[in-house]
């Protein structure tokens, strides 16, 4: 199937996909999957209109075509996997206003011994000490500062880095204080137990930096729940039932403002309640 390339709307565009990603199926039967990632865009930008968003593990370029079918704003993408980023190059010739990076990013500048999963269509890093694969690591804030992007209104972050996700955010302190971006990540747990990466004690952190409140969307993109951050029980209970074999939520999408943006989450969180 990798072999193969498949046409697959997202949004208003059109973008091709190696045949065995599975977002082919996801934007076919599910055409609205991560809409909410444009209407946050949109949220933000009513604010700050100078808005470039940072979007890490950009894949092959589909939540950048989510965005742009939402709004016309700059947008960073970061990909590091070999594949995935010559498909994302591909396809964003179509938009304006886009930078590319290829990158691995981590919390900390260093080369790691990994095997690969889901190589070229979603790649999961799984460090193993013995494998021959190596990988250099960057940090979010080390590459952003080579870039010269650290003068742009970096005010959305989004990242789907399959479990390594907190990771990157403990390498982005700098954006996050400088620029208190909102946040909206992937929380999935299955991929942090496979790499032993504690994504709850990096969550609950989150409110040290000026985080007071966390939304949870499920998998397929439902808003769920809001809660202020400090509320540890009730989102320890959410983190331990979420599960991609054995429960009916694979994972979560979470959402967090700063408390300076309070007024665009309450306008976020009220549109999304009520989608």
């Amino acid at each position: 199937k990798a072999s193969r390339i498949s046409k697959v709307q997202v949004g208003r565009f059109v973008i091709d996909m190696p045949g065995n990603n599975p977002k082919i199926s996801n934007y076919k039967y599910e055409p609205e999957v991560n809409s909410q990632l444009g209407r946050l865009s949109v949220c933000v930008a009513k604010k700050y209109p100078a808005l470039t968003v940072i979007d890490i593990g950009a894949n092959v370029g589909d939540t950048i075509a989510v965005i742009k079918s939402a709004i016309e704003i700059p947008v960073i993408g970061i990909e590091g996997d070999n594949v995935s980023h010559k498909f994302l190059e591909q396809n964003t010739k179509q938009f304006q206003n886009i930078k590319l990076i290829k990158e691995f990013l981590g919390e900390k500048k260093s080369t790691i011994h990994v095997e690969l999963e889901k190589k070229g269509w979603n790649t999961t890093l799984v460090p193993a000490e013995k494998s021959e694969n190596t990988i250099t690591l960057k940090t979010l804030d080390e590459v952003l500062k080579e870039h010269g992007l650290l003068t742009r209104t970096l005010k959305l972050l989004k990242i789907d880095t399959e479990g390594f996700d907190t990771i990157i955010i403990r390498g982005a302190t700098a954006l996050m204080q400088q620029h208190k971006p909102v946040l909206y990540f992937e929380y999935n747990k299955t991929n942090m137990d496979a790499i032993k990466e504690d994504g709850l004690a990096t969550l609950l952190s989150l409110e040290k930096y000026g985080y007071p409140t966390v939304i949870f969307f499920d998998n397929k993109g439902r808003h769920m729940i809001t809660t202020p951050i400090n509320q540890h029980d009730l989102i320890k209970q959410l983190h331990h039932y979420a599960d991609e074999t054995d429960s009916e939520i694979a994972y979560y999408d979470v959402c967090l403002f700063h408390a300076e943006d309070g007024d665009i989450a309450s306008a976020f969180i009220t549109g999304e309640a009520n989608f």
